[in-house]
């Protein structure tokens, strides 16, 4: 019997009258249609709700659902970059994402989360991070697509239709709410410490941190957003009604809900000192405009006792109720649940989380010990087939190709050729480990670590030895020898360097941009032995080291790569794959360079680092292949627009290599001679196109006011004059330059 039968048979043999709803389905010929409908019912079940059930609907946390009206509990899970839940795929971690430049790519991955998502319970993922990663110290870059707005928003744009999907496909039965995090600007926090405050001019949110947000409501149409940690200028985001009103919903015209941060309700009381207690801290949040909060049920008693005291009204109750049913209905329908709300909240977790005051990562503890795993009371009978399915690992294995940026490659060391070794040497304490970085399910389907990805991909065909050489935890000398010995015995020599999400990552920020524990000396000693060495860099944020990009031959980033880390890098050690992925993040040279983001203002004096190169190890868009690309015949249709006009920029891009590979065509802008000084480049396009040899292909991109506005006076204006336009192979690789006439102001 179902939980709804149940409720009604003994509500009657009780003598009460309480009626169940059952949804009458939604026309979808209509937009208008469709909305009217949805509100009509959004209002009858509001009327028949008490208001304990309506609080239940901004919980996060079940039960959430209300069983006598057939409103079904939403789960909710982290999907940053697979579902967190044991047995899903492990895609390659959001910075590796972002080093794609491949939005269709990350659609088609987004698409397959939701899939597995819906097929073990989970209905609202915590996903995407929009934070750009602007200071290398926050520990939380991993989760992040890079420094610059345009390239995060259109993987942002790509993230969330995929979760969601697109137009009727939007929350079909494989398909999950979208909740973009953290709103806004988190990451260039103070001292780079996750969480702390910021405060920024409206000019540079609006231009650098927002658009990414913008883009997801206005393009996306994601259905919840969150806020983030921090106070901005002054006020904590989670009761910043600037942002959660004034902005996201008039301005942009946002109609889903907002989901708290972990812990950021009470924070208020707490951490922020602006609410007295936590009554006062719920009341905030909600008439601020958080609808639901994540984890606790600290809405449920204090909104009681506020409603009680007069200190808030049921109408704001209502609405924020109203929200979260309008995206369930859509979602998930109403009067079909037949499962009974299932486990209540996990309570010690709950207060581990709120009482937390030590130095350890809770976050990464707590998804390690499996509590943050989608119970598997809630999984659909075919799950089994839906996370196995071959395809899946195929897309996985296909995104950390396309992941890894060769970021240099001197007399052409790589491709290697295994024809011509006998023996290859291993050293580095990350090559045997699991290394998925943070949001990672505990049990992933599989793993290839680094050396046995090698040790696959070569057979017997060549002899793979092996030596840590050194630790990650501190810079003990006694496994050195070893490792240098090895490296002196083989033809070439791996070193795979780096750090985990146990040294990096969410409430674990550095100081320090250079290798922890003794790696460095592992690769100054194996070096030294005169044998060919490629340094393969695996970690969540930039290393800087200037000693390693001045004396070693070829230098590979590959992130974390997810499942397949060591198929796809072998794979492009030897040739089988070109790489084509490019730097979402630029590598200072030095701690004293940050900030070291590419589209700063133009410097106006004199730059010095006493002791230290100026400019950047490695620049934003860099990445190598293992061929090479010609850019000629750029062109500018219209040369001349008015602000309501786009023009056409069009170049070729040609192969001139020996290889089929892909390139990232990019586009920068810059105007001068404006009444506010502009950043030196701005990203404004780019595509990613596979080229064969010989082979030319024409990329195009729009220039109109959407990619020369600037903020100005509260609004959005153009100013006249010559824009710079430039194209090419990255920040610093302009291949391709012309001039474009802004004909007057709009």
């Amino acid at each position: 019997m179902s939980i709804t039968k149940l409720i009604l048979a003994v509500v009657t043999l009780l003598g009460l009258n309480v009626a169940v709803y059952a949804a009458e389905p939604l026309a979808t010929d209509s937009p208008a249609i469709f909305n009217r409908q949805l509100d009509e019912q959004v209002n009858r079940l509001l009327a028949q709700m008490t208001t304990g059930e309506k609080l239940l609907q901004l919980l996060a946390s079940k039960p959430n659902g209300v069983p006598r009206l057939g409103i079904p509990n939403l789960e909710a899970g982290e999907v940053l970059h697979g579902v967190v839940s044991d047995g899903c795929t492990s895609f390659p971690q959001s910075i590796a994402l972002g080093a794609t430049w491949d939005p269709d790519l990350i659609e088609r991955m987004a698409r397959v989360i939701a899939q597995e998502a819906r097929a073990v319970g989970i209905a609202q993922g915590f996903a995407p991070m929009l934070g750009l990663a602007r200071d290398p110290r926050w520990g939380r870059i991993e989760e992040s697509y890079g420094e610059d707005p345009f390239l995060v928003s259109r993987v942002a744009v790509a993230y969330i239709s995929g979760l969601q999907g697109k137009g009727p496909n939007r929350f079909g039965p494989e398909h999950i709410i979208a909740t973009p995090k953290h709103f806004v600007a988190d990451g260039e926090p103070w001292a780079g410490a996750n969480g702390e405050d910021f405060e920024i001019s409206e000019r540079v949110l609006r231009e650098v941190f927002m658009p990414p947000f913008e883009a997801a409501v206005k393009e996306a149409h994601t259905a919840s957003i969150m806020p983030a940690h921090h106070a901005l200028n002054g006020v904590p985001c989670h009761m910043n009604s600037w942002l959660l009103d004034t902005v996201l919903r008039q301005e942009w015209g946002f109609d889903g809900f907002v989901t708290s941060d972990m812990g950021d309700i009470p924070k208020l009381a707490g951490g922020h000192r602006m609410a007295h207690d936590e009554m006062e801290s719920a009341v905030f949040t909600l008439s601020a405009g958080v609808d639901i909060e994540l984890v606790g049920r600290l809405y449920m008693g204090n909104l009681l006792q506020a409603l009680k005291a007069g200190k808030i009204s049921i109408s704001v109750i209502d609405e924020a109720a109203r929200r979260v049913l309008r995206e369930k209905i859509q979602l998930l329908g109403i009067g079909t649940t037949t499962h009974a709300p299932s486990e209540a909240p996990n309570e010690k977790t709950k207060q581990e989380i709120l009482n937390y005051k030590g130095n350890e990562d809770i976050w990464a503890r707590l998804i390690a010990d499996g509590k943050f795993n989608t119970p598997a009371s809630g999984r659909r009978p075919d799950w089994q087939k839906i996370l196995n399915d071959p395809s899946h690992d195929a897309l996985a294995l296909e995104t950390a190709q396309k992941a890894v940026v060769l970021l240099k490659n001197a007399n052409h060391l790589l491709p290697l050729d295994k024809t011509k070794l006998k023996k290859i040497a291993v050293v580095g304490p990350l090559a045997t480990q699991r290394n998925l970085g943070g949001y990672s399910t505990g049990n992933p389907k599989f793993y290839v670590n680094i050396l046995d990805g090698l040790k696959t991909y070569l057979g017997s065909s060549v002899e793979v030895g092996y030596a840590p050489g050194c630790q990650l935890k501190d810079a003990a000398v006694e496994l050195l020898a070893p490792a240098v010995a090895l490296a002196q015995s083989a033809d070439v020599v791996i070193a795979v360097v780096g750090h985990s999400r146990a040294q990096l990552g969410e409430n674990l920020d550095r100081d320090d941009l250079g290798l922890i524990g003794g790696q460095l000396k592992l690769v100054q000693a194996v070096a030294a032995t005169g044998k060919p060495l490629v340094m393969v860099f695996q970690n969540g944020a930039p290393i800087t080291e200037p000693w390693i990009c001045d004396h070693i031959p070829a230098i590979v980033e590959s992130w974390y790569l997810g499942q397949a880390t060591g198929t796809a890098l072998a794979q492009m050690l030897f040739g089988d794959v070109n790489p084509g992925g490019k730097m979402p993040v630029s590598v200072a040279c030095s701690l004293g360079q940050i900030p070291c983001y590419y589209n700063h203002a133009a410097f106006h004096g004199p730059i010095n680092y006493y002791g230290a190169k100026s400019g950047n190890l490695f620049c934003f868009g860099h990445g190598l292949s293992y061929t090479t690309f010609k850019y000629d015949s750029l062109k500018i249709e219209p040369a001349a627009i008015a602000p309501n006009q786009v023009a056409t920029v069009t170049v070729n891009v040609s192969n001139t290599g020996t290889r089929t590979g892909d390139e990232v065509a990019q586009l920068y802008l810059h105007q001068s001679y404006t009444s506010l000084k502009r950043p030196v480049k701005e990203l404004k396009g780019f595509q990613r196109v596979t080229i064969a040899p010989g082979e030319s292909k024409t990329v195009s991109f729009p220039v109109g006011f959407e990619q020369l506005k600037f903020w100005k006076g509260g609004k959005w204006t153009t100013e006249a004059g010559d824009v710079d336009l430039m194209v090419g192979s990255s920040s610093d690789d302009i291949r391709q330059k012309g001039k474009l006439v802004l004909a007057a102001t709009r």
